[in-house]
């Protein structure tokens, strides 16, 4: 009988920014409790659809009938930062100064503290009463039937979390593995669970995360499955974007909620990329996210290897640009990883069910993935003796920092120091 199990546990902290977290980590584990387990998928959420709850169970459920796994799904943090999964708008003081000038630029006056827009109230019931004053001025032939003015609006995930972007979330991954490493709800092959074999499924930013985990704990994990990762950081994820240019690097844009409106959405963080700020985005805090980084894929293969394959279109130019992506796949051979990459090239691969189209993510559902690459990786992983490992830490230097991920007290901790000069 498939059993499905909720938990709640205490993560990680902000290293990096030196923020207390104040939410708990929330993970999900499906399995046949008449089962042996001797494998654990996690099937990482990015953006978008694979986010949606249901949709999860019914993976997770699928993959446990089919495979005799156990499914775990992580709702890691900052995870809901989209409005399909609970995030609503405000508007920080960036958003404030382009509404100000957008309304004067057309003759809208604009009374009382902006500041009270970073609340969601205050920020849903100006662009309601904005869009009706548009929607007359069009009426009164003041403006163009098309007008659309151009906002920016913060997105403000569930739980008051915040976009760190991939170290935490990594961490909140590894964190639930330790966790039911060390108490797993289910039976055990072989009574160890340090012989069960942990798969790391995702596509887009899922399967960034996925790369991050093997990254920062590579004795942890032996397969990623991925589909449109990208290799390198992007810029419009991150939620600093618009102090550059809120039209050009955003998370996403839409009308949906404001026909007279576009608002562009970046997330809600506290990176910047203000020199003077102690949160500035800096080198240093870019390369250890960068998965192209060759000095630490060089450190990280001097570790149990992990087994990947990957999914890309070739058209995949902006969000997850390919040729990163065989950049870092032909990288992973040659430090004599199994890395295999299928880089989709043309029209004739649509096959509508698997590959539906060419532009990022290829329209892929994450079933497909899973009932295409999982068997073969767990056969893969079987014929691997799994050697114990007991340098259960890893340094990385970036730039002038070094970060040192260690595992102790069944967490994966994060210490930063100065190189020295």
């Amino acid at each position: 009988m498939i059993v499905n199990k909720s938990y709640e546990i205490a993560s990680c902290d902000d290293v990096e920014l030196n923020i207390k977290r104040d939410s708990l980590l929330e993970f999900r584990i499906s399995y046949d409790n008449e089962c042996e387990i001797e494998t654990v998928l996690f099937v990482v959420s990015g953006l978008g659809g694979d986010a949606d709850s249901s949709y999860k169970q019914h993976l997770a459920e699928f993959a446990v009938k089919e495979f005799g796994v156990a499914v775990v799904i992580v709702n890691y943090h900052c995870i809901g930062n989209r409005p399909q999964v609970g995030s609503v708008f405000c508007m920080d003081r960036i958003d404030q100064y382009y509404l100000a000038a957008k309304c004067q630029e057309i003759g809208i006056p604009l009374s009382g503290d902006l500041s009270s827009l970073e609340s969601y109230q205050m920020t849903q019931s100006i662009l309601l009463g904005l869009n009706q004053t548009l929607s007359d001025k069009k009426a009164k032939g003041e403006l163009p039937d098309d007008y659309l003015m151009e906002l920016s609006v913060t997105i403000q995930p569930t739980k008051n979390e915040y976009q760190n972007f991939g170290i935490m979330q990594a961490q909140d991954l590894i964190n639930t593995l330790l966790f039911i490493k060390n108490s797993p709800p289910f039976k055990v092959f072989g009574a160890n669970t340090d012989n069960l074999n942990i798969i790391m499924l995702g596509s887009s930013h899922g399967g960034y995360l996925a790369h991050m985990a093997a990254k920062i704990a590579p004795w942890l994990i032996d397969g990623v499955i991925d589909n449109s990762c990208y290799a390198n950081n992007p810029f419009s994820f991150i939620g600093f974007g618009k102090e550059v240019d809120y039209k050009k690097y955003y998370g996403f844009s839409t009308t949906l909620f404001f026909n007279n409106i576009n608002i562009f959405c970046s997330d809600k963080t506290y990176w910047t990329l203000n020199q003077n700020s102690p949160n500035y985005f800096s080198e240093a805090r870019e390369e250890i996210r960068y998965l192209l980084n060759l000095d630490h894929l060089k450190i990280q293969s001097g570790y149990p290897k992990p087994i990947y394959v990957s999914y890309h279109s070739v058209k995949d130019t902006s969000i997850a640009p390919a040729s990163d992506k065989a950049e870092l796949y032909k990288i992973l051979r040659e430090f004599g990883f199994d890395a295999t990459l299928n880089m989709i090239k043309d029209e004739s691969e649509i096959d509508g069910k698997f590959i539906k189209n060419l532009e990022h993510g290829m329209n892929m559902s994450i079933k497909s993935l899973i009932k295409k690459e999982l068997s073969k990786m767990i056969k893969k992983l079987k014929k691997v003796k799994k050697e114990p490992w007991n340098q259960k830490s890893i340094s990385y230097k970036s730039v002038d920092l070094i970060y040192k991920f260690y595992e102790m007290d069944d967490k994966i901790n994060l210490a930063i120091s100065k190189t020295k000069q």
